[in-house]
Parts: C-alpha cells; sequence; structure tokens
C-alpha cells in the first residue's frame, strides 16, 4: 500500500460507519475528504494540489454518475495550469484511477464499530446497511469503477481481487460462528453462493443509485431499506452454510433460526 493510502487509515475517523453510527449525521461524500486534505497545512504543497484536482473530480462524479469531466474543465474550475496537472497524471483516466483506489482503499479500511455478539443476520444487515450507504453517497465512485473496469486490466483485477477478498472474510467469519471450518468441496459451493450474492447487491444497487430504476425507487427509497431487503436474501441463501439444522428449524422473522 502506497503512502497516500496509509494516510487514508489514519483519517477513518472522518466517517463513522453502519448502523450504530448517529443516524442524524449523513455520510461523508468522499470528495469532502479529499478536499479536507488539499486543505491541511502541514501536507506538501505538491500533496495538496493533488488532493484538491482529485477533489473537484469527485465533485464532479457525484453530479454526473460516473462520467469523467475532461482536463480542461478541471483546469478552468481549478484555475491551474495544463501544466500542473500533467505534473501529477499523464491523463485523465490515470486520474481515474488513482481517485477509485483511494476511494476503495478508504471504504476498505473504515471500520464498523460493533456493540457486543451479534447474530449472523445482524452481522449481514450492518455490513450491507454501511455499504448502501456508502454507494448512496458515491454512486458516481462505483459507476467510474465498473466502466473502468470493462477497458482497464488492471481495475478488473482489483475488482476481482476485492470480491474474492469479500468472499473469504465471509467464509473465515461464518466458520468462526459455527465453530467449524468448511471442506473443499462445501468451500466451492459456499463461494459460488456468495459470487452471486454479490453480483446481485452490485447491480441492484446500480440500477437503484445510478439509473434511478422507478420500480426500486418506490418500493426501497432509502439505502436502509434496500440494505434490509438484500439483507432477508443473503440471510436466506447463506443459511445452509450456516451449520447444521435440525428437521424442524426454521427461520424466523428476525432472520433468527427458531426450533
Amino acid at each position: 500500500m502506497g503512502s497516500e493510502g496509509i494516510k487514508m487509515q489514519q483519517d477513518e475517523k472522518i466517517q463513522g460507519s453502519g448502523p450504530g453510527r448517529d443516524e442524524a449525521v449523513p455520510p461523508l461524500f468522499f470528495e469532502e475528504v479529499l478536499a479536507i486534505k488539499s486543505r491541511e497545512r502541514t501536507r506538501p504543497k505538491r500533496e495538496r494540489t493533488r488532493y484538491m484536482l482529485l477533489s473537484l473530480v469527485a465533485r464532479h462524479l457525484r453530479t454526473t454518475r460516473g462520467k469523467l469531466m475532461t482536463v480542461e474543465a478541471l483546469l478552468d474550475e481549478a484555475g491551474l495550469s495544463r501544466g500542473t496537472f500533467y505534473n501529477h497524471f499523464k491523463d485523465m483516466d490515470e486520474c481515474a484511477v488513482v481517485l477509485v483506489n483511494l476511494f476503495f482503499e478508504y471504504v476498505t479500511h473504515r471500520r464498523t464499530v460493533s456493540k457486543g455478539p451479534r447474530s449472523s443476520y445482524e452481522a449481514i444487515l450492518t455490513a450491507n446497511t454501511d455499504y448502501c450507504r456508502a454507494y448512496e453517497a458515491n454512486a458516481g465512485f462505483y459507476s467510474l469503477f465498473s466502466e473502468l473496469a470493462t477497458r482497464d486490466p488492471e481495475v478488473l483485477r482489483m475488482r476481482e481481487r476485492m470480491n474474492s477478498e469479500w468472499v473469504d472474510r465471509i467464509i473465515l467469519a461464518v466458520a468462526r460462528r459455527r465453530g467449524q471450518p468448511f471442506d473443499m468441496e462445501e468451500r466451492g459451493r459456499f463461494e459460488g453462493v456468495l459470487r452471486l450474492l454479490i453480483a446481485m447487491t452490485i447491480e441492484s444497487l446500480r440500477e437503484r443509485f445510478v439509473h434511478g430504476d422507478a420500480l426500486l425507487c418506490r418500493s426501497f427509497p432509502t439505502a436502509d431499506s434496500l440494505a434490509k431487503a438484500l439483507s432477508d436474501q443473503w440471510y436466506l441463501a447463506m443459511a445452509a452454510f450456516e451449520g447444521p439444522a435440525g428437521p424442524t428449524a426454521a427461520v424466523d422473522g428476525r432472520g433468527e433460526r427458531a426450533v
């Protein structure tokens, strides 16, 4: 991880995460995180300029949902010369790759505060709520990320690595909860189910917060309501891997096993 990524981790306290945070405080747009860094006098001037350029591109992404601005438009807004931009980035595509890498380092290293033991359903809901809120606030980044992955092998590998790490973390957490590791065959089946769930979640969020699908907007007016619906599906699909269930086991309305 580069020095910028390490500094992003040090700034995690800027934004809370998960259902346990103050519900009255809206999620902080990533452009604001970058803008704060651009104003920190403890940073070298070159670094502050770089963050300022990135923050302007990030602000544009929020209003255009994934469409990059031109170098000329960025320089007009920043009031800088072309040479300044090219001192930092080869072109706008490189700027975009740097931006999405910083964004996902920030999202990945945010920590959800856990208040005591949680059921499997509560763990799923907490993770999905945090992800849906982040997506709603920063839909332009996720849209740009998907678009870059179709034409940039580096970004495609990054997406595949992130999904693989996501799957590995879930499998490890479930294995701990049930007190028994997965054998190779069962793990393979579980990995396939999790990949389907991840694809479903990403596409649902894209349709809801990027494309503004009318039915999804009516059915799930908030990020939290969509997170709840997604979590119900995640729990039902994952229940078979949480551990052996007796013949009379069922799932109650809270997503818990009831016997």
